[in-house]
């Protein structure tokens, strides 16, 4: 026998899906450059994005934060590491630049850590990550000062359930429910990283095959 969801959850549901977008990350403002590459790069190199003047909405001050900023950039480093090889051979950015090659390089605008436990119990967009940030891409047998495609990143954990949530509108048991909920909670900004890095590939690749290279 199915259990209707009490009234107070019915409303609290309401108004987090009013609030609430996809738990997803979009490209935004995509804009070329006046060099434009005729070839995929034999190498794409990443460079960790700048978080100075980014707006950090964490629970971290002082050196804590600086620390936070820093692991931040080298997190999403990596993941675009992990995830461009889809476009090209992928590596770390080193201290002194090749003469080929792609750099994927830009910084933070914003990030938000949000509340944990909102997510882990209502979820649908309360508590809700996000990650903003503005991506450059050049060619570097082109110029190392223009680059030749420029966009935009935004997005983050907005529309996961949390447990009641889950227990109001699905079927499995409150047990399994609150196990999903604590797993959606736990994936924060390293999450918001991952969605980046993907949807960074994702618009490279399309760039590539609009551009036939």
């Amino acid at each position: 026998m199915r259990t209707r969801p009490a009234p107070v959850v019915l409303a609290i549901l309401t108004l987090a899906l009013g609030l609430a977008g996809c738990a997803s990350v979009s490209v935004r403002d995509p804009e070329a450059g006046r060099f434009r590459p005729t070839a995929k790069p034999p190498m794409i190199y990443v460079a960790p994005f700048d978080s100075r003047g980014a707006s950090f909405n964490v629970d971290r001050e002082g050196e804590e934060l600086a620390a936070f900023r820093q692991a931040t950039a080298q997190m999403l480093q990596e993941k675009l590491v992990e995830r461009l090889p889809e476009v090209a051979p992928t590596v770390a950015a080193p201290a002194r630049l090749p003469g080929a090659g792609w750099l994927v390089t830009g910084r933070f605008v914003r990030v938000n850590q949000g509340s944990r436990a909102l997510r882990a119990t209502i979820g649908f967009g309360l508590g809700a990550t996000k990650m903003e940030t503005q991506v450059e891409v050049y060619d570097l047998a082109i110029s190392r000062k223009e680059p030749f495609l420029r966009f935009g990143t935004t997005g983050g954990s907005n529309a996961e359930p949390g447990a009641i949530g889950s227990a109001g509108t699905t079927l499995v048991s409150g047990v399994g429910a609150l196990s999903s909920a604590l797993g959606n909670a736990a994936h924060g900004i390293s999450e918001d990283a991952w969605r980046t890095a993907r949807e960074i590939r994702n618009h490279l690749v399309e760039y590539c095959d609009e551009s036939r290279l």
